[in-house]
């Protein structure tokens, strides 16, 4: 008797942690996907090694967004990994799907970016003011030529907004 309560607890908490992990799994894949972005953007890995590090952060990416749709995380990093790959295109998906779950500052600035990569300077220049709009802070990796026309957009639209003659946040298109 004493055996089979055993195995029966056993096999209830197994039950219990399977969903755990794949959330594990999906985790450390985000945090590999991280670690080979991090080579890439330091130098550490150049050439073909940074483009076989950003294919495999890419990849490592998107299977953890499919594991955790709801995790903004996941598509971010396959995100940058599409950008440092020229897929603007490709980026500008993930994100776009990314955004309609929840608009962040850090998925808006990548917006952005992969709108530059694509060609598309005005959509870019939107993605960018908006994100300034929603966080200045977060705009701090763009060349200062950038930040500084940003940030006074950003002070005339407060202004606009306290007369009372502003009632949205500037548009993301």
């Amino acid at each position: 008797m004493n055996r089979i309560v055993r195995m029966l607890v056993t096999t209830v908490l197994a039950l219990l942690l399977w969903p755990e992990f794949g959330r594990y799994r999906a985790e450390w894949m985000m945090a590999e996907a991280n670690n080979q972005l991090d080579r890439v953007l330091r130098g550490v890995d150049r050439g073909t090694e940074a483009q076989h590090g950003i294919e495999q952060a890419r990849n490592l990416a998107h299977l953890a967004r499919l594991q955790l749709p709801t995790d903004s995380r996941a598509p971010l990093l396959e995100a940058v990994a599409l950008i440092l790959g020229r897929q603007g295109a490709a980026a500008i998906q993930v994100l776009d799907a990314a955004i309609a779950q929840g608009e962040r500052p850090e998925l808006t600035i990548n917006l952005g970016r992969a709108r530059g990569i694509s060609g598309d300077e005005k959509g870019a220049t939107a993605a960018f003011l908006r994100t300034a709009w929603a966080n200045p802070g977060a705009i701090s990796t763009l060349p200062a030529a950038m930040r500084a026309p940003l940030l006074d957009q950003v002070t005339s639209l407060e202004a606009e907004l306290r007369a009372g003659r502003m009632m949205e946040p500037p548009p993301l298109n």
